[in-house]
């Protein structure tokens, strides 16, 4: 199976054991094929940025070092284990031993995709696409959300794609729907089309706004999505009897089910 069974977003890329993969391998995908409809005028450019982020417990097996939980509790040995007469003493609230260790840290490369005026080499355009580290609660997220805001104050149009199902969505003034998997595209600074997508919907084609009064181009996020699974043969290290990481809601269950035999 050199195709990923699915017709929109597949859920099993969004193990973290493929994620990191998949995100690169994505924004090289759109940077090819945004390049030859962008010329003559404007290129399209990646930028990686690296980034520290701690290894959470649920996430510990993906990563080769050895990883210890937060807080162990260890027994203490009663005076009957020592060898040792117990006397009749008061009973006094004891402290509890523990271990403690420090918290992982990992360095994350983050691809990004810039859209430049060939001539001016002004920004004007960047394409976002999320992982857990700009997603989860902390530091990383606030960093990103900073991230957005200079993205308005530098006059720059952002595209932010939000192909995971877990985590907080990135904020807007609307409330978003319910639906698995978010897109949007500025055509002004703080004005984005979008599109909310389920599972079983196919990713979106989109406009990406370039400096005025050059229209906007237009790139298939499914076709690129689909090229970077048949490039890096995902369905070779992705094993499809088993439901996939994070849980899916009961309805999308029923639809996977229904589709395909699961052992």
């Amino acid at each position: 199976m050199k195709y990923s069974p699915f017709p929109g977003m597949d859920p099993y890329l969004e193990e973290p054991k493929l994620w990191q993969d998949v995100h690169n391998s994505l924004m090289f995908v759109l940077r090819e094929k945004l390049t030859p409809v962008l010329l003559p005028n404007y290129t399209a450019e990646l930028e990686t940025e690296i980034i520290i982020d701690q290894i959470l417990p649920e996430d510990k097996q993906h990563y080769p070092r050895a990883y210890k939980p937060d807080v162990s509790i260890i027994n203490q040995p009663t005076p009957q284990d020592r060898g040792c007469v117990a006397l009749a003493k008061p009973i006094i609230n004891s402290p509890i031993a523990f271990e403690v260790s420090m918290p992982i840290e990992t360095d994350v490369r983050m691809v990004s995709l810039k859209i430049r005026h060939r001539e001016s080499r002004k920004i004007v355009t960047a394409i976002e696409l999320l992982s857990p580290i700009n997603k989860r609660q902390g530091k990383n997220r606030d960093k990103y959300l900073q991230k957005r805001l200079d993205y308005v104050e530098a006059k720059i149009k952002l595209v932010e794609l939000d192909l995971l199902r877990k985590y907080e969505r990135m904020p807007f003034e609307q409330e978003l729907p319910e639906m698995a998997y978010f897109v949007v595209s500025a055509k002004r600074l703080r004005q984005f089309d979008a599109w909310a997508i389920q599972l079983h919907h196919r990713l979106p084609i989109i406009p990406i706004y370039l400096q005025e009064p050059d229209p906007p181009v237009s790139i298939d996020i499914q076709d690129a999505l689909d090229t970077a699974y048949e490039r890096a043969r995902y369905d070779l290290r992705i094993d499809y009897t088993k439901l996939p990481e994070p849980p899916l809601t009961e309805e999308e269950i029923t639809w996977i089910q229904s589709t395909w035999s699961f052992k």
